[in-house]
């Protein structure tokens, strides 16, 4: 009887335990998760004064040269990289016809010269009527227009450098066939540093407002290099690129010593209220703060307050390198969340940490 008691509490004992232990388990479970996220400070409104966009060096007029005529290339006297000047012969075609053709004018002409000052002569004396003489005049005004044809023509079989500049590109290969008006060698100039930039919509539709766009200051920084260059406005697009969706300005300053090559990427600074455009203010905020609202094309970021966060919508009026410019939905002192984003909820408590308040 004892030994059946005995069992009995052991039993009890062990079912009090387990229950004991699932309601432990229980409250673990029940127990809402606090995340600890890293919070940020807005600042103070800033005015933003400069705007900074990237562009390349690209070749100033590049032009691509071409023969007039068509023949085969017995001559290419340059290549990628060198360095021309305006009239340097780049390439000739076979000129032995247009050098014939030249021979044969240059002999009429000269017989056609002859044979008009002999009939002046004969004129003067009476011995030649007004009629023949004229006759040789037209004689000698057709050779004067054939031999300058022929000389033009011998010119059309070689390519001049059109300005002091340097070679971009040959197109062709010695012996190959060129038709007429084939790109046969590339050149661009080397006393100037263009630079190609892509600008948005809103700079080029408030163009109007500067006071001068050709004396609008630009700097630029040239990768590689630690100078900063000052250059002026070039040209610009009338249509947004078909690639990039947006503007393309050409802004320019002469070759430095070193020159910068093509493709080289640079950092370019315009100041808009020199230029007289209006400014932008807002509030500063970083990239990781912001969060895809509910509507689409909209963002919104979790603020905090009393140890809880709630989503907020706000205006992005500009992307910048430094952050994203507000323009509503905050004030400076809000505290908002800049990491773990997607596991936050409206009205969730979390943990903060504050290591970069606003300025």
């Amino acid at each position: 009887m004892q030994s059946g008691r005995g069992r009995s509490a052991w039993a009890l004992l062990l079912l009090a335990n387990l229950l004991l232990l699932v309601a432990c388990e229980q409250d673990k479970v029940s127990a809402p998760l606090v995340h600890t996220v890293d919070i940020y400070e807005v600042g103070d409104a800033l005015i933003q004064r400069e705007r900074t966009f990237l562009g390349r060096v690209v070749p100033a007029d590049l032009t691509r040269v071409s023969f007039r005529i068509p023949g085969k290339i017995d001559q290419l006297a340059v290549q990628a990289g060198q360095r021309v000047v305006q009239g340097q012969i780049l390439a000739k075609i076979d000129d032995s016809i247009p050098r014939q053709v030249l021979a044969d004018a240059s002999a009429q002409y000269k017989l056609s010269q002859r044979q008009l000052e002999r009939a002046e002569n004969l004129h003067q004396r009476g011995s030649l009527s007004a009629a023949q003489r004229d006759q040789l005049k037209a004689s000698f005004r057709l050779a004067q227009a054939n031999l300058k044809l022929a000389e033009s023509g011998l010119s059309y079989t070689r390519v001049v450098a059109p300005f002091d500049g340097t070679v971009a590109d040959v197109s062709k290969e010695l012996y190959e066939e060129a038709m007429a008006g084939e790109t046969v060698v590339t050149v661009y100039r080397n006393d100037r540093t263009d630079v190609l930039i892509d600008v948005p919509d809103i700079l080029p539709a408030r163009v109007h407002q500067a006071i001068n766009i050709k004396l609008v200051p630009v700097k630029a920084v040239f990768s590689g290099s630690p100078d900063v260059y000052s250059m002026r406005y070039l040209k610009n697009s009338t249509a947004r690129n078909a690639n990039s969706q947006a503007f393309q300005f050409w802004i320019s300053m002469p070759t430095p010593p070193d020159p910068f090559p093509p493709g080289l990427p640079v950092s370019i600074t315009i100041d808009l209220e020199a230029a007289g455009f209006t400014t932008e203010a807002g509030l500063l905020v970083p990239l990781t703060a912001l969060d895809a609202a509910t509507q689409e094309g909209e963002f919104r970021v979790w603020r905090y307050a009393d140890g809880t966060v709630n989503p907020q919508v706000v205006e992005v009026s500009r992307i910048t390198q430094r952050g994203a410019l507000i323009s509503g939905g905050l004030q400076a002192g809000d505290l908002i969340v800049t990491s773990g984003l997607s596991r936050l909820r409206a009205g969730q408590s979390i943990d903060i940490k504050l290591p970069n308040p606003g300025q």
